[in-house]
């Protein structure tokens, strides 16, 4: 998956996207740069997308990923663009997660969250009576 952004295709979108281009550009970070077929949008798309200036990232910029702020550039990420953690669990909470793992999986997200919100519900009418 890539990060996105799309703009309307107007004359001061059209000076970002130059910007927003050549930062990329400057940062050798390869971004892909397209138009809608009746050219009303210009489309940005690319492993991570730099927006050279917070006055740039206003509320028309539509993002597909995940956004962050350095100093005075906005980065866009791919949304399911992750890191990994490695942790160390004691045995205990990994039979815990384990059964846990093995209760839900073979239920649907609906069920879950629907036993979910039983036991809570429960557990509230408990305390409260």
């Amino acid at each position: 998956m890539k990060a996105k952004i799309k703009l309307e295709n107007n004359v001061p979108n059209q000076e970002n996207a130059r910007k927003i281009r050549e930062a990329n550009r400057n940062a050798n970070n390869m971004i892909d740069i397209s138009f809608k077929e009746d050219l009303t949008e210009i489309y940005f798309e690319g492993e991570r997308i730099l927006i050279p200036e917070k006055s740039m990232f206003t509320e028309d910029i539509l993002v597909s990923g995940q956004v962050k702020e350095k100093d005075e550039v906005i980065e866009i990420f791919p949304k399911d663009k992750g890191k990994t953690v490695n942790l160390h669990l004691d045995a205990d909470l990994v039979a815990e997660l384990n059964e846990i793992k093995n209760h839900v999986a073979s239920k649907t997200q609906h069920d879950i969250i629907l036993e979910l919100f039983k036991k809570g519900l429960d557990q509230y009418n408990k305390e409260n009576k």
